[in-house]
């Protein structure tokens, strides 16, 4: 075999490779917004009752200790898609997971209802429409 069919095979294999990231990628993404989307309900219902609320990492966190297990599952379970997701769209888009992570704070700020909780820029919890 000689120098050139060794690059196209490597290309070939590094081609296909690069394909199959791709998508499992997609369909990781896919899994992961369903996965979201499933929970939205529930986690809307947390933030209403007071005890969810938007942090300034662009996660989600407990306002105050002792909420129920189930509500800690929760908000685990949320930041464990978001983070997922956040890293997804990184490496789509170029940019960095803090980078993604913050402009998903903006975002879920502005969507916040006035009675939810978001969080300062000194990590103090505050209702949206005191913010």
């Amino acid at each position: 075999m000689g120098a050139v069919s060794t690059r196209l095979l490597v290309i070939g294999i590094l081609s296909t490779a690069l394909l199959c990231v791709a998508t499992v990628q997609a369909q990781n993404k896919q899994a992961v917004v369903q996965s979201m989307k499933q929970r939205h309900a529930a986690l809307l219902q947390a933030k209403d009752n007071g005890l969810v609320g938007e942090a300034w990492n662009g996660l989600v966190a407990l306002v105050r200790d002792g909420a129920p297990q189930q509500v800690q599952n929760l908000v685990r379970a949320e930041n464990e898609d978001r983070k997922t997701l956040f890293k997804i769209i990184a490496d789509e888009t170029g940019t960095s997971v803090p980078e993604v992570a913050m402009q998903n704070r903006i975002r879920m700020y502005r969507l916040a209802e006035g009675d939810h909780f978001v969080q300062d820029q000194d990590r103090n919890w505050v209702r949206k429409k005191n913010f």
